[in-house]
């Protein structure tokens, strides 16, 4: 593994100053119809850095960025980049009490908002030290003094800190098994080293058009963001009805590589308003973020059967993704009936190894252990790291918790060795979900699920001990403590659990139930 703080190794924002070089007045960004260059772009970064550091009298630290998908979210997180500081994205949808609780485990000194992060600036002041908050002028976003930043020369100009490359770019927080989210620390190096292994794998330039469809608080989004604006290619940002209707925006817009979950793409399906050919104009898809099913990749590819298909792999740990596979429904390793698409290999710099149940290292099955660049050194809160890695041969090995088998050809994932499970992309622990309905109604018991539905995988499970609960209001009081994507879509009151031989609540059966009651909703 390279040694951290390399001063060859590139820093997240200076993928953006090759997009700038690449295309300065070519478009860096779309939002439903506004538009600006990666010129405006880093002008505006460059005024909103030189605020954070006014404002906090030094550079900041950490940097929250309380917005949707707005212009202030992406001029936000570039600006704090700008700036030296770690960018730690924060979701205006969440509860505030996950917000207030993740801001001061960060230790965020300065904030930028839209407005949709401002009816929750309050309480996030409340609960970190901040410095400074930033939101957008009446003005526009270039309405803060310009940066000036002192160059080996002496001369002043309007660029970004550098700063090094063991310095953390960002901080995702993840769903933990402990009932609170787990930060997870990206060094620049951590990053770059993805994106210098991905962008090979794709022909792109200013000609392209990125689909960007999830939030910045998922790490999928920093594949859509980096690796267009890497590339001097056009980032036009689609919410969810968008995303789920490529006939008509994908086409009006001009995209030309669309990132998605399976899920996603199962609920495009289901929909059915999609016929082939209809993304004709579509170069690339990337599937990440959940294992992907043979019959997605195969009718996607009937969808725009001229794009390539690409399978990554890997957790937020691993900076984004570690594994890829090029699908090909032709080829050998296309899948069968059933199955679902290989992981396929790892990225240079990413090595593996595989360990059985007795945790010995194994050549053909068991839990994927990876080490490189690509690692992240342990979670915010280091007591999160138990039981997470594994020293072997003299190196640090992240245990991901999927189990997959080598075909002597690529990778096949397995399923997962604990209770996570993924819903839509997000990583979910149902047992942080199981807690959130006792923490709601402290006289009941939970059994969570995830269970396949014709729009992709979603949570359902039962209310134990209670049938006469209303479990709408129940659903309501667990919004608060839950962000919208690990709320269930169904829970159904049931007296008693089933018990198996052991005397414990047989899952099992719990499992099996809830998929016949889907089943039966339709």
């Amino acid at each position: 593994m390279s040694a951290p703080g390399r001063h060859d190794v590139k820093l997240l924002h200076e993928w953006f100053l090759d997009g700038l070089a690449a295309a300065p007045e070519g478009t860096a960004l779309r939002i439903n119809g506004s538009s600006w260059t990666y010129q405006e772009l880093h002008r505006a970064a460059c005024d909103w850095a030189g605020a954070l550091i006014a404002g906090c009298g030094r550079a900041p630290r950490r940097v929250g960025i309380l917005a949707s998908k707005t212009p202030e979210a992406y001029v936000g997180f570039l600006a704090a980049l700008y700036s030296g500081a770690t960018a730690v994205p924060l979701g205006p949808e969440y509860p505030v009490e996950r917000n207030r609780s993740v801001a001061a485990a960060a230790g965020v000194d300065a904030l930028v908002i839209d407005r949709y992060g401002a009816a929750q600036f309050r309480d996030i002041a409340a609960a970190a030290p901040l410095r400074i908050c930033l939101t957008a002028s009446a003005d526009g976003l270039a309405s803060a003094p310009r940066l000036p930043v002192v160059t080996p020369d002496g001369s002043e100009s309007a660029e970004p800190l550098r700063g090094g490359a063991d310095r953390l770019a960002y901080i995702l927080f993840t769903s933990g098994s402990t009932g609170h989210p787990k930060g997870v620390p990206m060094r620049h190096g951590n990053i770059s080293a993805f994106l210098r292994a991905v962008l090979p794998r794709y022909s792109l330039g200013p000609q392209d058009v990125f689909s960007q469809v999830y939030e910045l608080t998922f790490d999928l989004s920093m594949f859509e963001v980096w690796t267009a604006w890497a590339s001097g290619a056009c980032l036009t940002v689609l919410n969810r009805v968008q995303a789920l209707a490529p006939e008509r925006f994908a086409v009006r817009q001009g995209i030309t590589f669309w990132t998605s979950t399976p899920s996603l793409a199962d609920a495009v399906r289901a929909r059915g308003e999609v016929r082939p050919g209809d993304l004709a104009g579509l170069r690339y898809t990337m599937f990440c973020g959940e294992p992907l099913p043979a019959e997605t990749a195969r009718h996607w590819s009937m969808l725009a059967p001229n794009a390539t298909i690409d399978n990554l792999y890997g957790p937020t740990e691993l900076a984004v993704a570690c594994t890829g596979h090029r699908w090909d429904p032709a080829g050998a390793g296309a899948a069968g009936p059933g199955e679902a698409v290989p992981i396929g290999r790892p990225f240079p710099g990413v090595r593996h190894l595989l360990l059985d149940d007795d945790g010995e290292v194994s050549g053909t099955a068991g839990e994927l252990c990876v080490t490189g660049e690509q690692r992240f050194d342990g979670y915010l809160d280091a007591a999160n790291d138990r039981g997470r890695f594994i020293d072997i041969g003299g190196e640090r090995w992240y245990r991901t918790g999927d189990r997959v088998r080598w075909d002597g050809d690529a990778l096949v994932h397995l399923g997962r060795m604990d209770g996570q499970v993924k819903v839509q992309g997000y990583r979910i622990e149902v047992g942080d979900v199981e807690q959130a309905v006792r923490r709601a109604e402290p006289r009941v018991d939970a059994a969570v699920f995830a269970v396949p539905a014709p729009s992709g995988t979603v949570l359902a499970g039962f209310v134990i001990g209670r049938t006469d609960l209303d479990t709408a209001t129940l659903l309501k009081r667990m919004a608060g403590h839950l962000p919208p994507y690990m709320l269930p879509r169904h829970l159904w009151p049931i007296a008693d659990a089933p018990l198996n031989p052991n005397g414990k609540v047989d899952r099992a059966s719990l499992r099996t139930e809830a998929r016949r009651r889907l089943a039966d909703t339709g």
